[in-house]
């Protein structure tokens, strides 16, 4: 008698457990494409080659999977950044510096940097979502921003800066992926990374810095 032929669990497995990630990568193509509004679930399931019923069995609404979105892709960025400054053993005026060539080299290699065009379309229809998005990504990033800052004043390297103020300091960057992802397709005109982040860092350390007194 033959034996019937079993597939492998561990290949059954493998393949389970990389849906959700699948499906978060063909999500983050398709809310940057589309805008939140417009996004379907059913093109989200297709575009990640499984069934509308199989996306719901991992994420329960269009808003769990954008936050989910949100976690899997703009997080770890925000993560790698944190761990630059915590581990950083140089001035603070080269750390902000590397600190905004890192963030826009990182938001530029991918469509994470789509989102931001895609909360600000959005947030007077989705307030939940800008919601998420503020508390998640924003609050996080002036946190990191008010470590870098109060490092530098410890140091005697920068002046002090008003803790509603932080997010100017991230201002270029925010300004790099709104125009590259929206203004500059249409004019045919893009803003290069690595010019836009030196340049800031150059300006903004210039209002940072204390003021040497002359001798």
């Amino acid at each position: 008698m033959v034996e019937p032929v079993i597939p492998s669990s561990g290949r059954w497995r493998r393949r389970k457990e990389a849906r959700p990630g699948e499906i978060v990568e063909a999500a983050l193509e398709v809310f940057t494409a589309k805008g939140f509004a417009a996004t379907r679930l059913d093109d989200v399931a297709a575009r990640a080659g499984v069934s509308k019923g199989t996306l719901y069995l991992y994420f329960s609404s269009k808003e769990e999977l954008f936050k989910a979105v949100v976690r899997q892709t703009v997080l770890p960025n925000l993560g790698s950044l944190e761990a630059l400054v915590a581990s950083y053993q140089g001035t603070t005026a080269d750390l902000f510096r590397d600190l905004l060539i890192r963030a826009t080299e990182e938001i530029s290699a991918t469509k994470v940097g789509l989102l931001p065009k895609l909360i600000i379309a959005e947030a007077g229809a989705f307030p939940d979502v800008a919601r998420f998005w503020v508390t998640e990504v924003v609050e996080r990033g002036q946190g990191l921003l008010r470590r870098v800052v109060a490092r530098g004043v410890a140091s005697g390297e920068f002046t002090p800066v008003q803790s509603d103020a932080m997010i100017v300091l991230f201002a270029p960057v925010v300004l790099l992926t709104l125009w590259n992802a929206a203004i500059g397709p249409a004019v045919g005109r893009m803003l290069d990374p690595a010019i836009i982040a030196s340049e800031a860092a150059r300006i903004l350390l210039d209002g940072l810095n204390v003021r040497k007194e002359a001798s």
